[in-house]
């Protein structure tokens, strides 16, 4: 006789919020992009992070 286990959903990590200082450059930059590119500040530097350690990790 075979019995078979329920199915578990995927467990996914929830985001991480963190913190950092920028320069007043780096921010006026970033403050320049997300309006030209319709989006939240906090969501293009979430995406330019995550492409830099992309980048980082690809040529480790």
């Amino acid at each position: 006789m075979f019995i078979s286990k329920p199915t578990q959903p995927r467990q996914f990590r929830k985001p991480v919020r963190i913190t950092i200082t920028l320069s007043y450059a780096s921010y006026a930059a970033l403050e320049q992009m997300s309006g030209e590119q319709g989006r939240s500040m906090s969501n293009l530097a979430a995406f330019l992070l995550e492409a830099g350690l992309n980048a980082t990790r690809s040529t480790q």
